[in-house]
């Protein structure tokens, strides 16, 4: 394998241990090193299938520089980088690991986000978005999140990502469960109340029931086997007023 042989090179290390993670786009491992004095370390590198290693890079570079919990990029060329390994709980697994306090990874999910929107905001309406938002690309180290796929971003306004989001939390097995309202419900009031950071305080309600829907319909698109039931959930919510509860 090409990158362990340049993560081995760049690093002056010895990988011990190799392991494939879920990607669809490209490859992406998760390796142990042993370095001088039996130093042991861990990293992550992503291998690029169809495009270019450096936006990701200068994105990443950019949010950790302000703070923003990213990996922190180690080593990287035109096609692989290396990056800092960070241990802790994905999002997808959140949800159905009831031992941690829900309150506790809403607030730090909804800080993250709220951090990431405000890093680069125009006009306080659009700001910088994540293009994909996949319950793996957040991990969540008992304290804080980290987000991990910034291959591409855009620009929305805050409402694209929460919505987003709510609706990989709804469609992610177990699907549309009742308690799942629940925890998009307190993400996005939690968010609306991060304190210290100025911006997008007033969120639009409807326009998160309008992006949630959009990503149902991706969805949909996607999964042939659950299209039926997707398009019911999707007019239920394109039917049903808004009664008290955000979703």
């Amino acid at each position: 394998m090409d990158s362990i042989n340049k993560l081995e090179l760049a690093l002056g290390v010895k990988v011990s241990y190799t392991e494939k993670k879920h990607s669809l786009r490209n490859n992406v491992f998760f390796v142990k090193t042993i370095a001088g004095g039996n130093l042991k370390q861990c990293y992550v590198i992503k291998e690029y299938a169809n495009s270019s290693a450096g936006n990701e890079v200068f994105i990443i570079d950019a949010l950790h520089k302000q703070g923003i919990n990213v990996p922190e990029v180690i080593w990287y060329d035109d096609k692989c980088i290396i990056m800092q390994y960070i241990p802790g709980v994905l999002l997808t697994d959140l949800l159905i690991d009831h031992k941690l306090e829900q309150e506790i990874w809403i607030n730090a999910l909804a800080t993250w986000l709220r951090k990431l929107h405000g890093f680069m905001n125009i006009s306080n309406q659009v700001c910088l978005c994540m293009s994909d938002l996949n319950l793996r690309n957040f991990i969540f180290n008992g304290r804080e999140f980290y987000g991990i796929d910034f291959e591409s971003v855009c620009f929305y306004p805050p409402e694209r990502d929460l919505g987003g989001i709510c609706a990989f939390i709804l469609n992610n097995d177990p699907m549309f469960e009742y308690w799942k309202y629940g925890i998009c419900n307190s993400l996005i009031k939690a968010y609306e109340t991060v304190p210290g950071i100025k911006s997008f305080d007033r969120l639009d309600h409807e326009a998160i029931r309008c992006y949630l829907i959009e990503e149902l319909k991706a969805a949909a698109e996607r999964r042939e086997s659950q299209r039926h039931y997707l398009n019911e959930k999707i007019k239920e919510f394109s039917c049903t007023p808004l009664m008290g509860s955000i979703l």
